[in-house]
């Protein structure tokens, strides 16, 4: 996977989650309703796997 591949999905996956929770009033109170919080979980891995991926850099 290239790493802008990564930073790509990672982003995208915000935008759509932030989009979403924008129009959701579940979403905004906290209380992620049944689209919102998929969109929520991929953001989530695809956050956790760009920064692993930094820290992996930063120590070589």
């Amino acid at each position: 996977m290239p790493a802008d591949d990564l930073f790509q999905r990672y982003m995208k996956a915000f935008e759509t989650s932030s989009e979403h929770t924008a129009d959701c009033l579940a979403c905004q109170a906290d209380d992620e309703c049944a689209v919102g919080a998929p969109l929520y979980e991929r953001f989530a891995r695809l956050q956790d796997a760009y920064r692993q991926r930094q820290a992996q850099q930063r120590r070589r």
